[in-house]
């Protein structure tokens, strides 16, 4: 294959296509996770979850690629989950998670989605890119630099699990997302907990400074939601609202 930070052709980057395809098979479909806004009580978008053929959970599936696989299974993901969300029939925004996205690759990926996406019908402007790990961008100019790419190529941004590792809002704040989601851990008995009350109340208030929506992930009770809401939340996704819906298998 051609080096991730090369210009493509039509041609290459159908050539990768191909490659993701014969490199996945027919090992994994998705599930689709509803995204609700709880202050007009309607789902907004689905995040493509990738399960194993018997319905492995994406931990598992994950465990069984190649280091040096990572880069092209994460690309794989999102072709595939591009084609299930079109067959589907997806209705709205449409979340894509980045596991393995850097510097160095990301104009590869954004080539590749929106091939994929327009050769499905389905509208740039409504794909999410889920980035997991904003500290692995870069930093500084670096990190701005690939979301103006993500946001010129007409994609949304959202930074992926915060709080799962540590709450340093410092990257968020120089990538300036589209969206942010908490993590499960933080919003597990948030209701509860002081500590994590204090770290999702500074990412609430950040977030309002950055223009950026917060997404609440991981939400199983009522009493989780009811603080979260009472908190400033407005976009919600978990067990409380509903089961992630599996796509047919391909």
């Amino acid at each position: 294959m051609n080096d991730p930070g090369m210009s493509l052709s039509d041609f290459d980057i159908r050539e990768h296509i191909r490659a993701y395809h014969t490199l996945v098979g027919s090992d994994i479909q998705f599930a689709f996770q509803t995204i609700v806004d709880a202050r007009h009580q309607d789902v907004v978008g689905f995040e493509a979850l990738v399960r194993g053929i018997r319905k492995e959970p994406a931990s598992q599936v994950i465990s069984r690629v190649a280091h040096d696989q990572r880069f092209s299974f994460d690309q794989a993901c999102r072709v595939r989950a591009i084609e299930a969300a079109a067959k589907f029939g997806i209705d709205g925004k449409l979340h894509l998670n980045c596991t393995d996205v850097k510097a160095g690759n990301i104009d590869l990926v954004l080539e590749v989605t929106r091939h994929v996406a327009e050769r499905n019908d389905i509208e740039l402007r409504n794909i999410v890119l889920e980035l997991y790990n904003l500290e692995a961008i870069g930093r500084g100019r670096q990190i701005r630099e690939v979301r103006d790419k993500i946001h010129e190529a007409g994609f949304m941004t959202l930074a992926d699990n915060f709080g799962s590792r540590d709450a340093d809002l410092q990257p968020v704040a120089a990538f300036q997302p589209t969206c942010l989601k908490l993590a499960h851990h933080l919003v597990d008995n948030i209701q509860d907990n002081p500590t994590a009350q204090a770290i999702v109340r500074g990412a609430i208030a950040t977030c309002r400074s950055l223009g950026a929506a917060v997404i609440a992930s991981g939400v199983e009770k009522a009493e989780e939601f009811r603080w979260l809401s009472e908190a400033g939340v407005e976009f919600f996704q978990g067990y409380f609202f509903a089961q992630p819906g599996m796509d047919e298998q391909t």
